[in-house]
């Protein structure tokens, strides 16, 4: 959150040197040591955020993992995984003792 906070206001800030519709152009706002500083953290801030994005999408797409990236896209899991990974004391649901699970179906919960 604070790198991409970092990107808008560094960028929001650049967006003074150039004439834009929002305000007029103000290059001399801060000082030559200030511009450059402010240009090496966007880019830094802008590096950061590429990278957080390519190492969350690794972790959601992790083969041991993919059953829960697919339960937070499609609103459940199946049954097995359920009962493998959570504790049913901690999360009860209802229906967990349904008779497709006497019949042996691995049904979605």
């Amino acid at each position: 959150m604070a790198t991409g906070l970092a990107v808008i206001l560094t960028g929001v800030l650049m967006m003074s040197r150039v004439r834009t519709i929002f305000f007029p152009r103000n290059p001399y706002l801060f000082g030559d040591m200030t511009w450059g500083m402010m240009y090496v953290l966007h880019g830094l801030a802008g590096v950061g955020l590429i990278t957080l994005v390519m190492v969350h999408v690794y972790f959601a797409i992790r083969p041991e993992k993919l059953d829960i990236t697919k339960s937070m896209i499609f609103g459940s899991m199946k049954r097995d995984f359920y009962q493998k990974h959570h504790d049913p004391k901690r999360c009860a649901v209802e229906g967990i003792n349904s008779p497709s699970k006497a019949a042996g179906k691995s049904t979605e919960i």
